[in-house]
């Protein structure tokens, strides 16, 4: 009996002191104005750990990675809440995987750090041969990559974001797919041509003539090409940074699986297979499996 007693005490001890280091409550910022004493820590933390990492000081003096919880509210935007945060660009849209700044909704929950930095794009394991490889490739010393178990990613302090990346951010990064078109479909909530009944598209579609070339929008590599479903004949591309594109509906490929394509490439012809009413082309821009609203560039 005293031993049941004993075991249950041990047990109880171990389970508060685990709830202790790995519970944490979240750190909520109920609002941006900067005279909330949270936003003020949260400042303070980014600043001084920003001092840290350009000093060149050792990791075990920054602050550990940790993150704020903002509920975005409808007069705000993403620049206005980086500024009022005290973070840059790279580190909100990286911890977030925001893809544009129209990626924000009032209601939306934002995460933020409290250290400018980015996350490594690819998911990599916690181990040692990835924290050095990873710190040649960042020019950073391993001491200061932090690893981030929920999800799965090594947070590189200090990183800003390459030109390539901004300009995906900023809707410039992908070239209009056909020459001439006509948007019949836009992204977001519409009728289903088919069932009448609202639905979400997840992409947009351009109407074009049978046989309308089909140019890559992004430099890439060939990662499917087939007959998948209501996409009819597609092409996926993988381009850079966790992004990919899909062209449906297609009647010819010109491309084959595993090609590299370069941006403005012809890599099919529109067609209407699959579920299409009409020729057109179904694209799509994806980022992490997550569809994003296109945005085009004018070359």
């Amino acid at each position: 009996m005293k031993f049941c007693r004993l075991a249950i005490v041990l047990f109880c001890h171990i389970f508060l002191f685990h709830e202790t280091l790995f519970s944490e409550p979240a750190l909520v910022l109920a609002n941006l104005d900067y005279q909330n004493p949270i936003l003020k820590n949260l400042r303070s933390e980014v600043k001084e750990n920003l001092r840290i990492s350009k000093s060149g000081q050792r990791y075990d003096q920054l602050i550990p990675l940790k993150y704020y919880r903002y509920k975005v509210k409808k007069e705000d935007n993403f620049f206005k809440i980086m500024a009022r945060t005290g973070m840059d660009l790279e580190t909100l849209s990286s911890v977030n995987e925001l893809s544009s700044p129209h990626d924000l909704a009032p209601g939306m929950i934002l995460e933020i750090p409290n250290m400018r930095g980015t996350f490594h794009p690819e998911g990599t394991p916690n181990s040692e041969s990835s924290k050095m490889e990873l710190s040649k490739k960042y020019s950073i010393p391993e001491e200061k990559l932090q690893y981030d178990e929920s999800r799965g990613k090594w947070f590189v302090p200090g990183v800003m974001m390459g030109k390539v990346e901004k300009s995906f951010f900023y809707g410039s990064g992908f070239f209009m797919p056909l020459v001439e078109a006509r948007l019949t479909s836009g992204f977001g909530k519409r009728n289903d041509p088919f069932t009448k009944k609202e639905t979400f598209h997840g992409g947009v579609d351009l109407a074009a003539k049978q046989g309308s070339d089909v140019l890559a929008s992004q430099d890439g590599t060939v990662e499917f090409l087939g007959v998948n479903g209501g996409y009819g004949k597609l092409i996926i591309l993988k381009h850079s940074l966790g992004y990919e594109t899909r062209y449906g509906h297609l009647s010819a490929y010109e491309v084959k699986h595993g090609d590299t394509v370069k941006k403005g490439q012809k890599i099919g012809e529109v067609g209407m297979t699959g579920r299409a009413t009409g020729p057109h082309l179904h694209f799509e821009i994806r980022r992490n499996s997550k569809r994003q609203k296109p945005f085009f560039s004018s070359h």
